[in-house]
């Protein structure tokens, strides 16, 4: 009688890999972000090479829990909040800027949840269409970094808009001089 084998399946790298990546290709990344309590205000400033520009400070709180994006192929999170806004006239009429971002490790906490986040980047419009403008969106984005497989991008399920304001007034408290 004949002694049979156990067959053996090998699998390259490259094909491991690809497997990999099939379990998570279709996978929805979003989750719920609260972003609430927006306020803005709107000063103008002086930008070399740019000129005269209104600038703006948008503060309120935010809030998600991204932890459920992290499964085996998650590495790290790249997550960013931005605030979207049109501009009439202009060939920029589409505006998206980068107000506040994190990079999130796998281990480390993935919650976020920020009274009166600190924006981190200046948010400058050199077309002065942000005074008055009724509707400056907030929103959360984010890159999944995998281990294998395709970047991510993604959205969160939840955003919220301001009208800013129609006059201009201080970012930035004044400083007391002392007296002396």
């Amino acid at each position: 009688m004949r002694s049979m084998k156990p067959a053996i399946i090998s699998i390259s790298p490259a094909g491991l890999t690809f497997l990999c990546f099939l379990t998570t290709v279709a996978k929805d990344y979003s989750v719920d972000v609260r972003v609430r309590d927006l306020t803005g205000r709107v000063n103008v400033a002086y930008v070399n090479g740019l000129g005269e520009v209104e600038e703006s400070i948008i503060t309120g709180d935010l809030e998600v829990d991204l932890t459920p994006l992290f499964d085996w192929n998650a590495k790290e999170l790249f997550v960013y909040l931005i605030a979207e806004y049109v501009t009439p006239n202009s060939p920029n009429s589409h505006n998206q800027i980068v107000l506040w971002d994190r990079i999130i490790k796998r281990g480390e906490s993935a919650k976020i949840n920020q009274k009166k986040f600190a924006q981190e980047y200046r948010l400058l419009d050199d077309r002065k269409a942000l005074k008055t403008n009724p509707n400056v969106t907030l929103f959360l984005q984010w890159n999944v970094i995998p281990n294998a497989g395709a970047l991510t991008t993604a959205r969160g399920r939840g955003s919220q808009s301001i009208a800013m304001p129609d006059t201009y007034s201080p970012l930035r408290p004044n400083k007391q001089r002392g007296a002396g």
